[in-house]
């Protein structure tokens, strides 16, 4: 069974093309942000952004290894995105998250929160040009980490059904707390 970054990926791959400008919006690792960067080429924009230094020194290294240099890598919250990145409005094609704690960090009490993912998930509506897509997965498993996938999915839900496509994907025979990829693309 494929993992819910596998399927966020399969997801997204559907919306990214060549030379199209891309977000991570909590680039963790780095793992979305080498996908969103194989997947938009050296013609693309690839912005990760992450509030932990860790995080973006982990990107910045992955991406070194893979020999990737057109990422722009910065330390900020994922509620800033509709402020720092003006210059974007109306042209990105994918914005993904992967929301909760930094993977294999020893804090995990650094974690997105409702409030920031809202505010951003709103900033994407403002970000996202005519095809755009969000990728969003939620893990329930940590403190809070419920209310925020339910905050999103009550977002989502709330979006014009006449101009976004919205799926949620989740196991059913797994754990209540395993994770949920949530899906909305603009209609084309």
């Amino acid at each position: 069974m494929k993992s819910a970054v596998n399927i966020s990926h399969l997801f997204m791959s559907d919306s990214i093309c060549t030379g199209d400008i891309v977000i991570d919006a909590t680039a963790g690792n780095g793992h979305d942000t080498l996908f969103m960067a194989e997947s938009v080429g050296k013609e693309g924009v690839v912005i990760a952004i992450d509030k932990q230094e860790g995080a973006i020194q982990s990107t910045k290294n992955l991406l070194l290894e893979h020999d990737i240099q057109h990422v722009n890598c910065m330390v900020n919250d994922h509620s800033e995105m509709e402020i720092v990145l003006q210059p974007f409005i109306q042209r990105v094609s994918c914005i993904c998250f992967n929301l909760g704690y930094l993977p294999g960090s020893s804090d995990r009490s650094i974690i997105t929160n409702t409030q920031s993912t809202i505010k951003a998930l709103d900033a994407c509506l403002t970000l996202l040009q005519y095809r755009g897509a969000i990728s969003m997965i939620a893990y329930r498993g940590h403190e809070h980490g419920l209310e925020e996938a339910l905050a999103v999915e009550d977002w989502m839900r709330k979006l014009p059904t006449n101009e976004w496509h919205v799926t949620r994907t989740e196991p059913i025979n797994q754990s209540a707390s395993a994770p949920i990829v949530y899906f909305a693309e603009k209609k084309r």
